[in-house]
């Protein structure tokens, strides 16, 4: 390493800090260093690290990971941000039930809450409360290895600094592994449809799980009107590298309202297989989320199983067909977003297409719902 001392300041009286440069034969001699300790762990078994956090049986998140939770706005993402913050805190003393989530008790974890978007008079620490009153604690504690900042008040070009920097203290100020909440991530950066900016917060984290014992939490909004689209360049490069992304929203009825039930999905399991879906709801009574009960879960089911409804059925298909389509996979898509059968999903395009209903496209317009065949494959698409 070197230093490139910056001048004097025109009155001579201070100076800038000088920058230091790491130089060429150093970053050669950092990268074959890890390839030295590649060839090392490639001669010798290897052993998987055990997950830090469990939602009954099913491995959930892993050590030195990057992880996500994504959904629409309103839907309780940092709820559940919540109670897997406060499972990691969990003290010996408390029954509380957290979603059935529990983490390795051979470990021990900071947790450290990063917000982007609660104010600092009550929304953020209301929450911050929730998680120590959930995990065993008074809201006068102030337990150890729970740490909690805000960059809701710095200037976007500032917060990937103040991250990193932030970053650097708790790993000093706490020795041992580093759990770290970023609500949301998208506020993290200057411009999350960047590329530059995207890949420079990524790259950042994933040095980060590879030098330090530190797993990262993401929560990420959707778009507007998309299915599991995350928001932005970021978010398509975020679930690239995350090992678990989990999805929250809530489910819907009959006639695509939502409904009090909250499906948590998961999208993807990097170090497991993908498991099933678990349903929760929001209880004034705990503040929170807790496990659907059956009966719930029930009626929401006899009611999505009912006939599909047309208005709702050329909704969606507005909204699917955006480009030509193939019929398996529209009618897995249709099939999939109103709980039907297969043979429902049938009848009800080819009775769109008999009766040349309208199907809406935004805007006030409306196209036509067409098939094809092409190499023998049943194509349906819009047309004016």
């Amino acid at each position: 390493m070197f230093d490139i001392p910056a001048p004097p300041s025109k009155n001579g009286e201070t100076r800038l800090p000088a920058v230091t440069l790491e130089s060429p034969q150093n970053k050669l001699a950092r990268l074959l260093a890890s390839q030295q300790q590649i060839k090392e762990n490639k001669g010798k078994p290897i052993s998987f690290s055990q997950p830090i956090l469990w939602q009954k049986e099913n491995p959930v998140f892993f050590p030195k990971t990057i992880n996500v939770i994504q959904g629409k706005a309103g839907v309780h993402k940092s709820r559940l941000a919540e109670t897997i913050c406060a499972s990691l805190l969990k003290t010996p003393e408390s029954n509380r039930d957290l979603l059935d989530f529990k983490r390795s008790i051979l470990s021990r974890y900071a947790v450290c809450y990063v917000d982007t978007e609660r104010n600092l008079s009550d929304q953020l620490p209301y929450s911050l409360q929730q998680i120590q009153l959930k995990a065993g604690y008074t809201i006068q504690d102030h337990p150890y290895g729970f740490d909690y900042i805000s960059l809701l008040e710095f200037a976007r070009e500032e917060r990937f600094e103040m991250l990193n920097m932030y970053l650097d203290y708790i790993r000093q100020k706490f020795p041992m592994h580093l759990f770290i909440v970023l609500d949301v991530i998208t506020d993290c950066v200057f411009n999350f449809n960047d590329t530059k900016d995207s890949m420079k917060l990524i790259d950042m984290m994933n040095q980060t799980i590879n030098r330090y014992d530190v797993t990262f939490l993401c929560l990420i909004h959707e778009n507007p009107g998309s299915t599991d689209k995350a928001r932005g360049h970021l978010g398509t490069e975020i679930l690239n590298k995350a090992s678990t992304v989990i999805q929250i929203g809530f489910e819907k009825d009959a006639e695509n309202h939502n409904t009090n039930l909250i499906k948590v999905a998961y999208l993807k399991c990097r170090s497991s297989k993908k498991h099933d879906p678990f349903y929760v709801q929001y209880s004034d009574t705990e503040k929170g989320l807790i496990i659907a009960d059956h009966s719930t879960i029930q009626e929401s089911m006899d009611s999505r199983s009912q006939k599909a409804s047309l208005d709702s059925t050329l909704e969606l298909i507005g909204a699917i067909l955006t480009e030509p389509m193939p019929r398996k996979e529209l009618i897995e898509k249709l099939c999939s977003e109103m709980s039907c059968k297969e043979r429902t999903i049938e009848a009800r395009l080819k009775s769109i297409i008999t009766h040349s209903f309208a199907i809406p496209v935004g805007e006030g317009k409306a196209k036509s719902l067409c098939k094809k065949t092409e190499n023998r494959e049943i194509i349906y698409y819009l047309t004016d």
